[in-house]
């Protein structure tokens, strides 16, 4: 049974404190889109139709209210919190009132999402004879320059400022280009287009052998020679196009690329695969500076990690003749958990990877612009306070597993795989067998319901809820395994959590 001890329920507190603060971020920057709104089409009211003005104005109000009442709402709960003695009956309560004011938010931002670009057009006027195309922009619209909004538009660059502005460290940032797009995806494909389209890569690509399948599938079919193998073996420059490595060897990596002498290196910062290895970037990049002298494209994924590794600010500025992409998807931590909408960022620096920009146009994976309006603009102290939450629910939960597995050896599950960094660890199993995999997933499900808490069947991390999901299953570039991805759910949840685990655990 769960012990509560007086330390728990504190520590409880403290967090469903810290939760409060994090609603009240988000509701405040809802409200001021949509009080942005209303002022920029009230400056725009006499170039807009009157019946499509009217219709707006009423929603955006409508949304506000709503807003408004939330806001006092979370006041009036703050101060009950802060009245109240910290009890087991606090800390349940208080666990409900954010996850049903959470759900609240995700609504409100999909909605104005919607609202704060219901007046514009995707391919916005820049002059009309009679009314404006280009509602809230009107009379900022240039033609060839800004007029179609899946090349570029206004909307999001207030997100790109801010990014660079709360998100790198650098000791200066002139010269590091920093662009949305569709998803981590787009983000991916849009550095590959760059770099092949412009002829950059001038030599061996080497390649992550854990990096993200589908990065992964793009790759190997870029630069890979049918029928050659492509496992990297130190010391020797002969070979295919492109060379794995395995992410955990620094010396072999290091190695590799003195003898090959690459043109470009993709690696991710923390991987989302079966073994989880982190590759010492740190090291690698000091290398690079300090001794690589060819032209070089270093691309990293930085979704698992996010702000917590900052390659600009270790070793900037960079010799000229390497160019640094480092890449995210926005949905994960930079959306604080609303899944509203996909998106991804790229930041850049070294040569001219300005030109980044045009390639976004060329290749159609700019983010739409009601899409940018479901992210809240950065905000370092709070994406920092999440990512220590999802920091410590990995590291209890997983730790805790592997201690229950020293003490009660379970015939099917073999070890509990988590680099201490991150928010998701992975359950290994001692024998590959997808039935197994299943079968624990709908037992930990199970055992959740019983005791009356969340966790999700579902993809993804970085989300409030704890999942759990069989990934890589239908991909020829990844081994399939089990992954759970913490939320952020509070001291106490996670006692709950644990319990819920170890028997599952016990039941495979």
């Amino acid at each position: 049974m769960i012990s509560i001890t007086d330390e728990v329920i504190l520590q409880s507190l403290q967090d469903l404190t810290e939760d409060s603060e994090e609603l009240e971020y988000l509701s405040i920057f809802a409200r001021a889109k949509i009080d942005k709104f209303i002022s920029e089409i009230g400056k725009a009211k006499k170039y807009l139709k009157t019946t499509s003005y009217n219709a707006a104005l009423k929603e955006a109000l409508r949304l506000k209210i709503n807003l408004e009442k939330q806001k006092k709402y979370l006041e009036t709960v703050k101060q009950a919190t802060e009245k109240s003695r910290p009890t087991l009956n606090l800390i349940q309560k208080l666990s409900d009132i954010k996850n049903e004011q959470f759900e609240l938010i995700r609504i409100y931002y999909g909605i104005s999402g919607s609202i704060v670009t219901s007046l514009d057009w995707k391919s916005p006027s820049f002059a009309a004879s009679l009314y404006s195309h280009a509602g809230k922009q009107t009379g900022k619209i240039k033609g060839t320059i800004n007029d179609y909004k899946r090349d570029v538009h206004l909307d999001e660059k207030e997100y790109e400022e801010q990014f660079l502005k709360e998100y790198i460290d650098a000791p200066f940032k002139l010269g590091i280009h920093v662009y949305m797009t569709a998803s981590g995806q787009s983000a991916f494909t849009t550095i590959l287009n760059f770099l092949l389209m412009e002829g950059k890569i001038n030599g061996k690509v080497i390649l992550g052998k854990s990096s993200y399948f589908q990065y992964k599938q793009l790759l190997i079919s870029a630069f890979s020679t049918p029928g050659e193998s492509t496992s990297a073996t130190p010391g020797v420059s002969s070979g295919p196009s492109l060379i794995e490595i395995d992410e955990s060897d620094t010396e072999g990596i290091i190695q590799t690329i003195k003898n090959n002498r690459p043109g470009a290196i993709f690696l991710d910062s923390l991987c989302n695969a079966k073994d989880i290895p982190v590759p010492d970037l740190p090291r690698i990049l000091d290398y690079l500076t300090k001794e690589h002298k060819q032209e070089l494209n270093f691309i990293i994924d930085n979704t698992c990690l996010s702000i917590a590794f900052q390659p600009f600010k270790k070793l900037f500025p960079f010799p000229g003749k390497i160019r640094l992409f480092v890449f995210e998807s926005l949905m994960k931590y930079h959306h604080f958990g609303l899944d509203r909408a996909t998106g991804g960022i790229i930041a850049s620096y070294g040569g001219d990877t300005q030109k980044l920009f045009d390639y976004r146009k060329h290749s159609g994976t700019n983010i739409t612009d009601a899409s940018v309006y479901m992210f809240p603009l950065p905000n370092r102290k709070m994406l920092e306070q999440r990512l220590k939450r999802f920091q410590r629910n990995a590291s209890y939960l997983s730790f805790s597993l592997r201690d229950y597995l020293l003490t009660y050896p379970n015939g099917k599950i073999e070890k509990i795989v988590y680099p201490g960094q991150g928010s998701f660890f992975n359950v290994g199993f001692k024998k590959k067998n997808i039935g197994k995999y299943k079968q624990f997933i709908n037992i930990v499900i199970s055992e959740a319901k019983k005791r009356g808490i969340q966790i999700v069947g579902g993809t993804s991390f970085g989300l409030n809820n704890t999942r759990i999901y069989l990934t890589s299953l239908w991909t020829k570039y990844g081994e399939p395994f089990v992954r759970v991805s913490v939320g952020t759910e509070n001291r106490y949840q996670l006692e709950i959590l644990k319990e819920i685990f170890e028997s599952a655990i016990d039941k495979i």
